[in-house]
């Protein structure tokens, strides 16, 4: 920012007020011919000065006065000029702006608004950026579970009505997740809805494991769910919890072995929600652990049958869990000694 505007801020009666500084640069201004001369006849010794004399130093006083005023002027044009780069370079560069905050006139409140305006709307297009790159990431697993079940049809004529049936509902389940998800970004809500109406947790991990089972059992792995008899009720974005869960689950088949076991359980420990799904995969060590939560797409690593992976799953999932409040963390023993994800909330 420039010394003028700076300058002109520091006087307690012009510090709040964008109008009345160019108000007092103009007055200013229009005052220096008429303050020139005065001065000039005062500091002369001659008593009576001639027409021309007269003119030519009005015509210079004003002139001083004219690039005085005009220069000043601009200067304090300088706030809308950062401005409007700002707004430019967003636009057009996707750069975030770094305007001044800390001016109370209208120049110096416009600056800080829109510097606080496009950082909430940088941050809200990212968290809608994230929970769409999730949902694509997830629609993986139930469309082949489809593809799946539609190349088992092929092959078996007997009872199709089976494979119908799965399909359809694989297929409004996660419609309806979509559906759902639709309304809240079409309301500009996505990031900030936290909750929704209450619904059982163990109905809900039921749910994702019924829809995935079918990619668990061609490579044998069987599903535990140490299921409580108590009811765990909750009113956290349904939702937001599934497509982590959806990703918790899809990546333990694609890590462990075949005809292994996964585990998955559900408790109350220190007054908050645990659900944890373990499996005897690949696992990780220490130094890999430092990276899980990351972006890796560029070092996703490929499932024990060579499934591919994306590397984005377990970042885009701890950052929706933390949007709700909760956490998710992970355990291992070890490369090939399985692997615990679990969600806290």
């Amino acid at each position: 920012m420039n010394y003028i505007y700076k300058s002109l801020n520091g006087n307690s009666v012009l510090k709040k007020s964008y109008s009345l500084k160019f108000l007092f640069v103009a007055f200013l201004g229009t005052h220096i011919p008429l303050i020139g001369i005065i001065i000039f006849i005062v500091s002369s010794k001659e008593s009576v000065f001639s027409s021309s004399t007269t003119i030519i130093l009005t015509l210079l006083f004003t002139l001083v006065a004219a690039i005085f005023t005009l220069t000043i002027l601009n200067k304090l044009l300088e706030p809308l000029h950062l401005s409007k780069k700002a707004l430019e370079d967003y636009l057009l560069k996707d750069k975030l702006p770094n305007l001044p905050l800390d001016f109370v006139d209208e120049a110096g409140v416009l600056m800080s608004l829109i510097n606080k305006t496009l950082y909430a709307q940088d941050a809200l297009i990212k968290e809608k950026q994230e929970i769409i790159t999730l949902v694509s990431h997830n629609l993986r697993t139930p469309l082949n579970q489809i593809i799946g079940l539609c190349d088992l049809m092929k092959y078996d004529d007997e009872d199709k009505s089976l494979y119908i049936d799965k399909v359809s509902k694989i297929s409004h389940l996660q419609l309806d997740s979509l559906t759902d998800l639709l309304k809240q970004l079409m309301h500009h809500d996505a990031g900030t809805t936290f909750y929704s109406e209450e619904y059982d947790i163990r109905d809900l991990i039921e749910q994702e494991i019924e829809m995935i089972d079918l990619i668990a059992k061609k490579k044998g792995i069987q599903f535990v769910f140490n299921k409580p008899e108590t009811v765990f009720k909750s009113k956290l974005n349904k939702n937001k919890v599934a497509l982590v869960l959806q990703n918790l689950i899809s990546n333990a088949i694609k890590f462990s072995f075949e005809h292994s076991k996964i585990e998955i359980n559900l408790k109350v420990v220190e007054g908050k929600y645990q659900i944890s799904v373990k499996d005897t995969g690949i696992g990780f060590d220490e130094e890999y652990r430092n990276q899980l939560f990351k972006d890796t797409r560029k070092a996703g690593r490929k499932g024990t049958n060579e499934e591919p992976s994306i590397g984005l799953g377990l970042h885009l999932s701890k950052r929706t869990i933390g949007q709700l409040g909760g956490n998710l963390t992970a355990y291992s023993d070890g490369p090939n000694k399985g692997a615990t994800f679990t969600i806290s909330f």
